[in-house]
């Protein structure tokens, strides 16, 4: 079996893959795209606690690391330690769970004016009416983004990650997106820095970062807070369509929730994987990774790993959990991690009191085709109570 994150199979549902990966070559080469691949939950977790052998600076998406794509200079996620840790420290006081719960009620209002204008409505799309647009007004709003262009932030994004299957290499189209958005962002930093206001990017200029890295910051923070909560709201409907027991679980108790969030992210993690670039030779599974290669850590495999967890296929939102991976881990665990998380219990709290009977359209379901984002572009969605 061949395992290419460019494939329709990969971007369908990649679980049997993971399996025999994980079965018969845990330590996987794809010879023709150039790339290793770890597939086992323990692995995984190794490689991303090893910063110093596994370096993020060439990129963290495969085609960045064999096909240079478009980027932004200076972005803290193409960074190791210590230009990380520095850049990291200065925004990440910004997202730790106390100061997250300050933002439950910008949280709870954004959504709700979504989902407001979707209440009487029999049918609509719970991911093009609701779980796409709302995240980038959320991070949008922090940021410091004025309103008329927080949605176009969303849909240069959704270009800038957009793949072709079978090709490797970005198309045009991905590089304009990706040059308009840094454009607009690096523009507002600018202004930012003459006009300081009460929001993130302002806090970054006065810190005393340049504008390019303030931009950069903008970029990553938008494009991840726009992308990750979409997919993840989109897989968990779908995901409790098919398991009504599960459904049943957290209509009998709301407080079952936050397990719920961390199943979904366990079940369908929306970063399939996260690209890293070996810098020394490093040996897993009695198979040597030789130096100056890419290597994947295929986090959707890892959470699905019967040497980690019992049942891994069994959707269950009542499970104990090990160490989550679903926003990565290490040095560059996603620092927006705890706002996701927020933003998918409100929105599955509001879904719970507003839908509590519904169903979806499975022949209208379509998954995205994206660089290491997985999850759906749309999820037809049906009030049945």
């Amino acid at each position: 079996m061949r395992f290419d994150p460019y494939s329709e199979e990969f971007f369908e549902d990649p679980t049997d893959v993971y399996k025999w990966l994980r079965d018969n070559a845990p330590v996987y080469h794809n010879e023709e795209r150039g790339f290793w691949a770890l597939s086992r939950y323990d692995d995984v977790l190794r490689a991303h606690r090893d910063w110093q052998t596994f370096s993020s600076t060439h990129g963290v998406s495969l085609d960045d690391l064999v096909v240079p794509g478009p980027s932004i200079a200076n972005n803290v996620i193409v960074m190791d330690p210590p230009e990380h840790d520095r850049l990291r420290a200065l925004v990440s006081r910004a997202f730790t769970p106390r100061a997250i719960a300050n933002f439950e009620p910008l949280v709870r209002s954004v959504e709700a004016d979504f989902l407001d204008r979707l209440d009487g409505r029999s049918e609509f799309d719970i991911v093009a009416d609701f779980s796409a647009p709302f995240p980038v007004e959320v991070i949008s709003a922090l940021l410091g983004v004025p309103p008329d262009g927080r949605q176009q932030i969303r849909h240069w994004t959704d270009e800038m990650l957009h793949r072709e299957p079978g090709n490797p290499k970005p198309p045009k189209s991905a590089f304009r997106a990706a040059i308009a958005l840094g454009g607009y962002l690096f523009e507002l930093a600018q202004e930012k820095g003459g006009h300081p206001g009460d929001d993130m990017m302002s806090a970054l200029c006065e810190a005393g970062l340049s504008d390019i890295e303030v931009a950069s910051f903008a970029v990553l923070l938008a494009a991840a807070g726009s992308e990750t909560v979409t997919k993840l709201i989109g897989s968990a409907v779908v995901l409790f369509a098919r398991n009504p027991d599960q459904w049943r679980l957290v209509l009998d108790d709301a407080a079952a929730i936050p397990g719920a969030v961390e199943e979904v992210l366990r079940y369908v993690p929306p970063s399939q994987y996260q690209g890293r670039y070996a810098v020394a030779d490093v040996s897993f599974e009695g198979v040597t990774i030789p130096a100056d290669t890419p290597v994947l850590l295929l986090t959707g495999s890892a959470t699905r790993d019967e040497r980690a967890y019992d049942r891994p296929d069994q959707f269950d939102i009542t499970r104990d959990h090990h160490i989550a991976l679903g926003f990565g881990h290490g040095a560059h665990a996603c620092i927006g991690a705890h706002l996701a998380r927020l933003e998918a219990r409100v929105a599955l709290e509001e879904i719970r009191r507003r839908w509590p009977t519904f169903a979806i359209d499975e022949a209208g379901l379509r998954r995205v085709t994206m660089s290491n984002v997985a999850g759906y572009v749309n999820v037809p969605f049906s009030v049945t109570g």
